[in-house]
């Protein structure tokens, strides 16, 4: 009797410990369930915010004067971490003209422009790309439409080749970090990359009024940095409004080939982030303004381009 008493308490007790096992398994995955749930509507919500900070920096570049674009205008001030139900929302836009144009390497015969390839190569190496001759000849099979591979380039070949292979774009790049697939080029520099070169529309001039002091230095390698920064410091209070503003004053008369270059800005970057409980959403928008003052949405990433 007793051994069956002993038996009966043994089993109460497996019995009991199973419940207790699947008690605190529901338990747990009804508290996943429920975090999973809240960080969707979280995250809902957050992208609800970003698309208001989208429409907003719409407005305050459609509101902007268009006869010249610099530094001191609203649309470059950042939106601050504002208060939002939950959470809180911030962003900033970049004018993407300030960079040099990956995608004007290219003439409309397809041959390399000689200044663009000058201004390129120097900003490769300051992002620590050496072999600029041949990143670039790879870069402009990248995008041209035939086959012919240049004397340091790649096509087709080279990249069915690997161990992952594609084509070439055989197109201007999407997005500066495309340049990652291109021979020559990696990830790191494309990153490094970040505040000196863009791709953007072809005929999309240089701004020197929000162009930063690496990329001015690339116009003319041999003009001392104090040149610059006297340049710089000079237009926070006097922006260009024309050209010869700076290029017909000393020291950058007749040393500065006006090619490409502008005063103004249509093309911009909207970098949004909306923190909502414990979520983090952001966003990164490139913006177009167009003749009428109308802006269009050309791309949304959810990386900085």
């Amino acid at each position: 009797m007793t051994h069956q008493r002993g038996i009966a308490l043994i089993t109460a007790l497996l019995v009991l410990a199973i419940a207790v096992v699947l008690a605190a398994s529901l338990a747990r995955d009804s508290a996943y369930s429920l975090r999973r749930t809240e960080n969707l509507l979280h995250h809902g919500q957050g992208e609800t915010y970003l698309q208001g900070a989208e429409d907003w920096a719409r407005q305050v570049l459609a509101r902007d004067s268009r006869e010249t674009d610099h530094l001191g205008e609203d649309w470059a001030m950042p939106l601050p971490p504002i208060p939002v139900d939950g959470g809180s929302l911030g962003g900033r836009l970049i004018d993407l003209q300030g960079f040099f144009n990956l995608n004007a390497l290219l003439k409309t015969d397809n041959s390399l422009d000689p200044l663009m390839k000058q201004r390129l190569a120097c900003a490769l190496r300051r992002a620590g790309l050496e072999q600029t001759d041949a990143a670039l000849d790879a870069l402009a099979d990248w995008q041209d439409a035939d086959a012919e591979v240049r004397p340091q380039g790649a096509e087709d070949g080279v990249y069915l080749g690997l161990e992952r292979p594609y084509r070439t774009a055989n197109q201007p790049l999407g997005a500066r970090l495309e340049l990652a697939l291109v021979q020559g080029f990696n990830a790191p520099i494309a990153r490094r990359l970040r505040e000196l070169a863009a791709a953007l529309p072809a005929n999309a001039s240089l701004n020197l009024n929000t162009a930063p002091p690496d990329v001015l230095a690339c116009l003319d390698e041999e003009l001392g940095a104090g040149a610059w920064q006297a340049f710089i410091e000079r237009r926070t209070r006097d922006p260009l409004t024309k050209l010869d503003d700076l290029l017909g004053q000393p020291p950058f008369e007749g040393r500065i080939n006006p090619q490409g270059l502008g005063i103004t800005s249509s093309i911009f970057l909207l970098e949004a982030e909306a923190l909502i409980g414990r979520t983090r959403a952001r966003r990164y928008s490139v913006l177009q303004r167009q003749t009428d003052g109308t802006v269009k949405v050309l791309a949304r990433f959810q990386e900085t381009p």
